[in-house]
């Protein structure tokens, strides 16, 4: 695969990497910031910051964009040594108003979606790569924020994630300016990440990445429940320490369980550890307030219950059926990433200790 080098990138006129400006002490208290061009990067050699430009989303419109960054790159410009692993400690996310969600993912099989097609890939219908989720299966979590969320998250004492120089990370922020969200003026995201030395890493952090596509929300059954497992894969206990949903806006009533991996069916009430009845702005539960301590060879089940709703006039039935043809005579939302028409059940699920990989159940 051809890769594009720190000049290309650096030759990229509407993408931002800034590093080297020294912020505040990570002890010292920390003001909100809602305006991503007001997030300081880390100081040079404890970690870099990355960035999108600022872009508009114009009425009726909906953007998903794809921007990758190598590793190593990144690396050099935080005044980190290159040729060594970066050892995540501490993430800062930080978007304008009116994003609907924004992920963070490793790059692995490659598909459609590939770097080296350049460092910014653009969504703006179906059939461009950035909107097409089988691109991205089996690419781990890094990540994630939703609507207008801003995360300051440090990772427990001696707990890391840790990436090798050679890997590429994928970006993807996803705006709204329909019918269920606005976005008031301009679309931005900066992320910082603050690293680690290597000889105070003791545990990795892994994570999980779940999703339901078999949903169906019709108007012939308005109120349906979906549910599904996801299994973590080593022979270690582990202990969740971050946890959200996202689904659209039929969506009503999410629930995390942990999963003793055999048992069918869900759990009982003293094992769910998330829950949410916010479609557009989902609890992010985080360590220290998240600490659930799972079995080995456990598991997550998490269940999204859906309230039928009338599609806009625009869009109407008929633009349902044009999606999901097989419901022509009824008017359904199935899987799928446009907000007005479709809809999601995901979990992101972050622990430690990484098992034998990170998890994705796609």
């Amino acid at each position: 695969m051809n890769r594009f080098s720190l000049a290309a990138l650096a030759a990229v006129p509407m993408m931002a990497i800034l590093v080297g400006c020294p912020g505040p002490q990570e002890d010292e208290p920390q003001p909100v910031i809602t305006d991503p061009s007001q997030l300081q990067a880390p100081a040079k050699g404890q970690g870099f910051q990355f960035r999108t430009e600022l872009f508009g989303v114009e009425p009726g419109q909906e953007v998903q964009d794809c921007y990758f960054y190598k590793i190593s790159e990144l690396a050099k410009l935080g005044g980190l040594p290159e040729s060594e692993p970066v050892n995540l400690h501490r993430v800062q996310m930080v978007q304008r108003d009116g994003s609907h969600h924004m992920n963070i993912f490793r790059v692995r099989t490659i598909k459609g979606l590939d770097p080296a097609k350049g460092a910014i890939q653009r969504g703006r219908a179906l059939t461009d790569e950035c909107f097409k989720s089988p691109n991205w299966s089996d690419w781990p979590l890094v990540a994630n924020t939703q609507q207008d969320g801003q995360v300051d998250w440090t990772f427990p004492d001696g707990v890391a994630n840790v990436f090798q120089p050679d890997e590429w990370i994928m970006l993807q922020t996803h705006y709204v300016n329909a019918g269920s969200q606005k976005t008031p003026e301009k679309a931005e995201v900066a992320v910082n990440f603050h690293t680690m030395k290597r000889e105070e890493v003791k545990h990795e952090l892994g994570t999980l990445f779940a999703t339901t596509q078999s949903i169906r929300v019709c108007k012939s059954n308005p109120t349906p429940t979906f549910s599904r497992t996801c299994q973590f894969t080593g022979d270690q206990p582990v202990n969740i320490i971050g946890a959200n949903g996202h689904f659209h806006s039929r969506g009503r009533d999410f629930k995390m369980y942990t999963w003793d991996g055999t048992t069918v069916g869900q759990p009982p009430e003293d094992k769910r550890f998330y829950s949410s009845t916010s479609w557009d702005d989902p609890p992010m539960l985080r360590s220290p307030e998240l600490n659930v301590a799972a079995p080995a060879k456990s598991g997550v089940f998490f269940t999204c219950g859906y309230q039928w709703t009338p599609p806009a006039d625009e869009i109407g039935c008929a633009g349902l059926d044009a999606v999901d043809k097989s419901e022509s005579k009824d008017c359904c939302y199935t899987f799928g990433p446009v907000v007005e028409k479709n809809e999601h059940c995901n979990i992101f699920v972050y622990y430690w200790p990484k098992q034998t990989t990170d998890i994705n159940c796609f």
